[in-house]
């Protein structure tokens, strides 16, 4: 399936225009090039005396008025004589259609070294420049990204809503170049000519992640090899939902449940409709990782342009980019943007919880939940007006520190039943409260300051959680492994009481106490909860068999 950057055929002609009258020389004197470039002169200098006392929006919106004024003069000029007749085709691969198959085939790396070269040489078609950021958001290049994106518009790039729908420039979308271009484009779209005007919006050509998937991995499922396929529960829109894994038929079974159940009350409370578009949930082997995350740290990633989640385990990962493959389906179908820290702050919540009898949710405190009590207790958490303001980019560079403040900020909308309340307003807003803070302020009844206040006092009044496992505490007296449904018996420590118990070395443990065990993480709290002497049931996996053995944890080096 074609890649999105290359959906902007359309504007072929004008970039042919463009090419041509780039072969007249500037003196000459019919030479649009020429009349362009005293324009240009002149909208430079007019930035230039702007520079100093105006905002960034305004600054690019008139250097985009500028671009408009020359792309005119390109498209009202007189052409230079006819191109001479194309030579017969050659059998070898012209660089046009390099280009193409490279863009189609998500090559990004390669097609953006192409690009390069021809942006080096002095090409800038504004189609080249838009796929250039294409690529270079694709490949993690954000600020690269944001740069190319400005230079495609000066050059006469004008299908905004192409822009607004094309899943290739989602790293870049909460960035200031782009929602600058975007608050800029009423502007530009007023003086544009027709010839420039904004089209229809088109829908967007969606990847077929099922495929590709297939494709990439062909064979049949056995244990040390392929992947199991699955549907998501019919009849709901979860037949959408195709699941991927390597489990076996009860784990996989069991982690199907909870998805199944997870988005019925995902919708159900913020997102209403299931996605209209096959999406691939997939928990990669261990071996087929590196292909899809790149670090070993990064746990699961759901890329919306290539409609597929991959987790590296069945726990809070998959959760937490679940959350993100619905949100991502309504941001979409309603034309939203939501700021990262709801986008964050939202996914991480759903790290761990539980259903109650009621069919109302609990959330609770996970591994985060320590760093942001310290950030708070220090006075170095952030204050929310600079922390709803951020970038995406902004974000991610001081991730580790702003994850966990994010997920306590959600924690206490929902100890405070204003969750649904937010989330509401946030979408009755957004085109007036790009940051979210006046959606907190409507749904609380209070000001900002005074419902941060009231955060900052019920993280310091809620104390810490017990989040590790000293000397003297209560242990199985275990090593462990992941193993993507579960954590594998690697060895057992001296007087162990899961060896006491008949656990045995291979054996993969999935739930402690009645809470899913299903990477280290998640061990590493339920055994945090665990009191001495104190019988828990431990339920394992041994073989393809499913047991259930009580184990009395010891305390820990004795």
């Amino acid at each position: 399936m074609p890649g999105s950057c290359q959906r902007h055929r359309a504007i072929a002609g004008r970039a042919r225009i463009q090419r041509r009258m780039r072969r007249l020389p500037a003196s000459h004197p019919t030479s649009a090039c020429g009349r362009a470039r005293g324009r240009e002169g002149m909208i430079g200098r007019m930035i230039g005396r702007m520079i100093h006392r105006t905002n960034f929006a305004q600054l690019l919106r008139a250097a985009m008025v500028g671009a408009v004024l020359i792309a005119a003069s390109f498209l009202t000029a007189p052409l230079a004589a006819a191109d001479p007749p194309s030579p017969p085709a050659d059998i070898r691969e012209s660089p046009a259609d390099l280009l193409d198959r490279l863009l189609r085939a998500r090559r990004f790396d390669e097609a953006q070294r192409l690009m390069q070269r021809r942006m080096d040489d002095g090409d800038r078609d504004p189609v080249l420049l838009y796929n250039s950021a294409c690529a270079l958001a694709q490949l993690g290049q954000l600020q690269a990204a944001e740069k190319r994106l400005l230079e495609c518009v000066k050059a006469g790039f004008r299908d905004f809503d192409a822009m607004e729908a094309d899943d290739d420039l989602e790293p870049v979308r909460a960035s200031r170049t782009y929602e600058a271009i975007m608050e800029a484009r009423t502007a530009i779209d007023a003086r544009a000519p027709s010839a420039l005007a904004p089209r229809p919006r088109r829908k967007t050509l969606v990847p077929d992640p099922v495929a590709q998937w297939k494709s990439d991995h062909p064979e049949e499922y056995r244990s040390d090899k392929g992947y199991r396929y699955d549907h998501g529960e019919e009849g709901n829109g979860g037949e959408n939902l195709v699941y991927a894994t390597f489990l076996d038929e009860a784990s996989h079974a069991r982690m199907k449940r909870m998805l199944d159940e997870l988005a019925t009350h995902l919708r159900r409370a913020y997102f209403g409709k299931p996605p209209e578009d096959i999406v691939l949930v997939a928990i990669v082997r261990p071996a087929d990782a590196k292909k899809y995350l790149e670090r070993a740290e990064v746990r699961g990633m759901y890329l919306h342009s290539a409609r597929r989640l991959v987790s590296r385990d069945a726990g809070q990962s998959l959760q937490h980019e679940f959350v993100h493959l619905l949100h991502f389906a309504q941001m979409e179908r309603i034309g939203q943007r939501h700021p990262i820290w709801v986008q964050e702050g939202l996914a991480s919540l759903y790290e761990d919880y539980e259903f109650r009898a009621d069919g109302s949710v609990e959330f609770h405190p996970n591994i985060r939940f320590n760093i942001a009590r310290r950030q708070v207790v220090s006075k170095t958490a952030k204050h929310w007006d600079q922390l709803f303001a951020l970038s995406g980019e902004a974000f991610m560079q001081d991730a580790e520190r702003l994850y966990p403040e994010v997920r306590s900020i959600f924690e206490f909308f929902a100890r405070e039943k204003k969750l649904e309340e937010f989330y509401r307003q946030l979408c009755n807003t957004a085109t007036t409260d790009p940051d979210g803070s006046s959606a907190v302020e409507k749904a609380f009844g209070e000001p900002l300051a005074r419902v941060e206040d009231r955060w900052r006092k019920w993280m310091i009044e809620r104390g810490a959680i017990d989040d590790s496992i000293d000397q003297n505490d209560a242990s199985l007296g275990i090593t462990v492994d992941d193993a993507g449904d579960g954590v594998r018996i690697r060895s057992f420590v001296l007087k162990s009481a899961a060896k006491a118990a008949g656990l045995r070395v291979g054996d993969v443990i999935f739930e402690v106490g009645g809470s899913p065990v299903r990477n280290r993480d998640e061990m590493q709290l339920a055994v945090a909860r665990l009191v001495i002497s104190t019988p828990v049931e431990v339920k394992f996996r041994r073989d393809e068999q499913e047991l259930t053995l009580p184990v009395s944890p010891r305390a820990l080096g004795r």
